[in-house]
């Protein structure tokens, strides 16, 4: 038994023990004859949302229109999902409305894909209704009911198909991939937020390479932001990209396509400022390398981590096996790692000059930094305070 599974089967008996029907269903049931780690449980229930705090002295609404609350257990905090119909989708985005129902299998029958539209009960007894084990089986992904229908309901719909290939390795069933191909401009009407979440899925998948194809088969692309071409997709098949972390690869896509303003192309993704600052941080260090080796400086400059990033990106760019003990070496024997390791501060500088402060006390510490990284300079106060004395006032 699956330790989540374990900690929710409570829950699932509190609810049965009032006389409704429970179950774990989606991504945790599909995830769990995959033999993949789980780590969120989904339970679907008979009972509506007003029955289920009657239930439970503890829960909180978190998205009680569409029938969902979080029940507080001593064993933890699970979302229960009333089971439900769904009308309409207008906008290609959400329903017109929902209705709760009291029976699972109209409640499967909405889901997406038959991978996810599996259910298991208390006891462990599944119900797949449409064909779901046997499509895990023959690892492939397949729309619930007509794809169509599935895509026109959500569009977002096919770029989660196109996730799941990157996420499991699996292909997309011919007829639901005709479907995508025929419904894929109906991505324009997809919030960028949502689209950009389900490529940030997407990029940190093991076969994130024929996920792409697939985006390019289907042409996806033309109806999403610039980034991903054609071209890249046929350059990372020749790539051992593998190894690389998501922001890694990320990196990668931007220098294959030698994109100049990252922040321009990243904020159409609606990418936090977070995500974008590390981008442009690698692509400077990514063009630094194209023109010399990595050194001292940088490494104190930018960091560890973000430097071996850099060159692990250079390595599958170059077609190279990546090394760090060569940087692993040099930054252990940096005598100064980071500023707060100097012997002096600020303050120091204008005490010993009898300047006010100024970008001068700046410009004096980059190159005192640099000093003491070449090993032309003792970090100690007396050295650094002899050179400021009879160098820097002198100069």
């Amino acid at each position: 038994m699956n330790k989540l599974f374990g900690q929710a089967l409570p829950v699932l008996n509190d609810i049965e023990a009032h006389g409704f029907e429970a179950y774990f269903v989606g991504g945790c049931v599909r995830d769990y004859f995959l033999k993949r780690e789980i780590n969120d449980i989904d339970i679907a229930v008979s009972a509506t949302p007003e029955e289920i705090k009657k239930i439970f002295n503890k829960t909180i609404d978190i998205g009680i229109e569409h029938g969902t609350v979080m029940v507080l257990h001593e064993k933890g905090q699970f979302e229960v999902t009333t089971f439900r119909t769904e009308s309409t989708y207008s906008d290609s985005r959400r329903p017109d409305e929902v209705t709760f129902v009291r029976s699972l299998e109209e409640d499967l029958k909405r889901r997406d894909f038959t991978m996810n539209a599996m259910a298991l009960s208390s006891s462990y007894q599944l119900t797949d209704l449409f064909g779901g084990r046997i499509d895990l089986s023959n690892r492939e992904i397949r729309t619930v009911g007509i794809p169509d229908e599935r895509f026109n309901e959500d569009a977002l719909r096919m770029l989660r198909a196109v996730r799941f290939v990157s996420q499991l390795d699996f292909s997309i069933e011919h007829h639901t991939f005709e479907a995508i191909k025929k419904n894929a401009h109906t991505l324009t009407k997809v919030a960028q937020e949502r689209i950009t979440a389900e490529f940030e899925k997407l990029l940190a998948g093991p076969a994130m390479q024929k996920a792409l194809q697939y985006a390019v088969t289907a042409d996806i692309l033309s109806y999403i932001p610039d980034l991903i071409t054609k071209n890249i997709v046929m350059l990372l098949k020749e790539l051992k990209w593998q190894s690389l972390q998501p922001e890694e690869r990320l990196a990668l896509i931007i220098c294959i396509g030698e994109y100049q303003d990252i922040f321009v192309l990243l904020k159409k993704w609606r990418m936090s400022n977070k995500v974008i600052q590390k981008q442009k941080l690698l692509a400077d260090l990514l063009q630094l390398r194209k023109n010399r080796m990595f050194n001292r400086v940088d490494l104190y400059h930018y960091g560890i981590e973000a430097v071996k990033s850099a060159e692990r990106i250079t390595a599958v760019w170059n077609r190279e096996y990546f090394n760090s003990e060569h940087l692993d070496n040099l930054y252990q024997s940096m005598v100064i790692k980071t500023r707060s390791d100097l012997a002096f501060r600020g303050s120091h500088l204008i005490k010993w000059t009898g300047k006010g402060g100024g970008p001068w006390v700046k410009e004096c510490t980059e190159i005192i930094e640099q000093l003491i990284l070449s090993g032309q300079l003792q970090n100690n106060m007396s050295d650094i305070k002899k050179w400021v004395e009879t160098t820097w006032l002198q100069r």
